[in-house]
């Protein structure tokens, strides 16, 4: 609430002042403290509004703890080599994508967090330069059984990829520029799948 005192305060006197000056005979300064007041009210809205919803972004996302980080530094050569701030970036990304998706495994009975981990990080590199779009609503299915080296997609909200495949194509990729260029079917697919969501 102090945050919002210094824009609050002015709003308020202004709102008591127009009709004080209006009932004085005052017009003109009644009209120039209204037009302040409504482009210092929609000033404020804007503020408020844009932090409200960058808090609310915030905390749909997964957050990652130092196991999470351990295990992608571990899985691959591209996290490792990443910097602070485009470790940060990635990480955003890949937080909000876990918190829009549903994961299923047809081979186990639990969901494996370091699954999760590494198809966050892959659907992230196949579009690391385009803006994020929400895949809220999709269901990503584990499927060890999947050895064709390509997704299967069903009724166009499930995605079906073996983890094995992700993880080793992870752990052999040492940079970004190599990812996109790898002539590998999934990466080309998850990129599609992840484009016309």
């Amino acid at each position: 609430m102090k945050r919002f005192l210094a824009l609050l305060i002015p709003i308020v006197l202004l709102l008591i002042a127009v009709p004080v000056l209006l009932d004085r005979g005052l017009i003109v300064p009644a009209k120039v403290a209204g037009f302040v007041l409504i482009v210092l009210t929609t000033i404020s809205l804007r503020i408020w509004l844009r932090r409200a919803l960058k808090e609310k972004l915030s905390m749909d996302a997964v957050k990652f703890n130092v196991n999470h980080r351990y295990y992608l530094n571990e899985l691959s050569p591209i996290y490792r080599n990443m910097s602070q701030s485009e470790k940060k970036v990635l990480e955003k990304r890949m937080g909000k994508l876990l918190s829009d998706l549903q994961f299923d495994d047809t081979t186990r009975e639990e969901l494996d967090t370091e699954d999760m981990l590494a198809y966050a990080l892959f659907q992230i590199l196949t579009v690391y330069n385009e803006s994020y779009r929400s895949l809220r609503g999709m269901m990503i299915v584990f499927d060890q059984t999947n050895n064709t080296g390509e997704l299967r997609i069903s009724d166009g909200k499930y995605v079906l990829l073996n983890p094995v495949l992700v993880q080793s194509i992870l752990k052999e990729v040492q940079t970004k520029e190599a990812f996109t260029t790898l002539n590998a079917p999934i990466i080309g697919q998850l990129k599609e799948f992840y484009l016309r969501s």
